[in-house]
């Protein structure tokens, strides 16, 4: 039901935003959003809270964020109190943006390798994420892991790119695990 309710209201918002030609401003406002409710985790739970009166949260988001959002982030927000949802609001602006980083063509990946990378290295990497993939620009988030050995595992939208010793290992493994010695 939230994944629906997040679909419903977060292309609602970015029809809105595509139609106005504000797609990025909002894209940007939705993102201030989320960092606000996220750095204060007691504002979400007294917003829902079942004695506030609809009211009462339109007042408190209007003080939050009157000054800093357009009329179209603080209409969903009037919209998402009005209908009962204001609760979803995070998986409505995570929806969002989603949907806006599709559109723009903008691949968020995530390279875990055992060792840092230099920026050559991580140059090289996104050059050729760009040649084989569909986005035309590129989120890169590097991590290291050290359990990986060596090689390394990308990760851009929801494909997995192992190529890194463990899952070779682990691969050999099943492999052995299935031959039967007489």
């Amino acid at each position: 039901m939230a994944k629906l309710v997040s679909k419903v209201y977060g292309d609602a918002l970015f029809s809105l935003a595509l139609e106005e030609n504000k797609l990025e401003d909002v894209w940007k406002e939705a993102a201030v959003a989320r960092q606000t409710i996220a750095e204060n985790p007691e504002f979400l739970p007294v917003l829902c809270h079942p004695e506030m009166t609809q009211e009462k949260k339109l007042s408190m988001l209007e003080e939050a964020f009157g000054n800093e959002l357009s009329k179209e982030m603080m209409g969903l927000f009037h919209v998402l109190v009005q209908k009962g949802r204001i609760g979803e609001v995070l998986s409505v602006l995570d929806y969002f943006d989603e949907q806006v980083t599709e559109y723009m063509k903008i691949g968020l990946v995530d390279v875990s390798t055992p060792l840092p990378l230099t920026d050559s290295q991580k140059n090289q990497i996104e050059n050729k994420l760009l040649e084989v993939s569909r986005y035309e620009t590129l989120s890169v988030s590097y991590h290291v892991d050290e359990s990986l050995l060596g090689g390394m595992v990308i990760r851009i939208g929801n494909q997995i790119l192992d190529n890194s010793i463990r899952s070779k290992i682990d691969v050999m493994s099943r492999e052995l695990s299935k031959v039967k010695l007489s």
